[in-house]
């Protein structure tokens, strides 16, 4: 991960690899100025994006709206939730060649959808031949199984003057217990206990 001028930071497709991140969500966590409300592990303690990753930079995306403006190939991406939000589940991670941030107020030549910043996700329009990813994890519990695959292709014809891309992604993630799996949850099941009455 490189910065080119400030406040602008790539995120190439080697550093994904060589940090194991397999969703483009994850990367998220590489952007200090990005404020992860709506994740799949944070929802903002309201039942909105459930699972979703939304690009925050700066905590500035509130419940109904977006004030980081996601880009796909430097293009608006459609958007997967009101407000003008972006999931970024929806971009496959195997297709991506770099992810730029840009942290700075951007209103000018984007509009007012990118005050806080741009999130612009690069694709490998150029890919050649074949590649295949796939991983599966679980806790040191046996719960909370992770099932990732991801395939893209990719191939010039007609001396490279037609290019196609094509690639896809799946993953499935299993709950992860608590009250009964973790000791540490039901030794104490919260800070207020019941009072007992004292009568005379």
């Amino acid at each position: 991960m490189t910065s080119i001028h400030p406040p602008t930071t790539v995120i190439d497709a080697a550093t994904l690899q060589n940090l194991g991140i397999v969703n483009v969500g994850e990367t998220l966590t590489l952007t200090p100025a990005n404020v992860s409300t709506f994740t799949p592990a944070n929802t903002g303690n309201a039942p909105f994006f459930i699972g979703s990753y939304i690009p925050n930079l700066r905590g500035l995306n509130p419940y109904f709206g977006s004030r980081t403006l996601t880009l796909v190939n430097t293009e608006r991406f459609v958007q997967t939730n009101q407000g003008d939000s972006v999931d970024l589940n929806f971009i496959p991670q195997i297709l991506v060649s770099r992810i730029d941030v840009v942290t700075e107020a951007r209103r000018r030549p984007y509009g007012s959808g990118a005050v806080a910043g741009v999130y612009n996700v690069i694709l490998d329009n150029k890919l050649e031949g074949g590649k295949l990813d796939g991983d599966w994890s679980e806790t040191i519990h046996g719960d909370g199984k992770d099932r990732h695959i991801g395939a893209a292709f990719g191939h010039g014809l007609f001396d490279n003057r037609v290019h196609f891309v094509v690639g896809g992604e799946y993953e499935n993630q299993d709950l992860v217990g608590c009250y009964y799996a973790r000791s540490y949850c039901h030794a104490d099941p919260g800070p207020i206990r019941p009072m007992r009455v004292l009568r005379a």
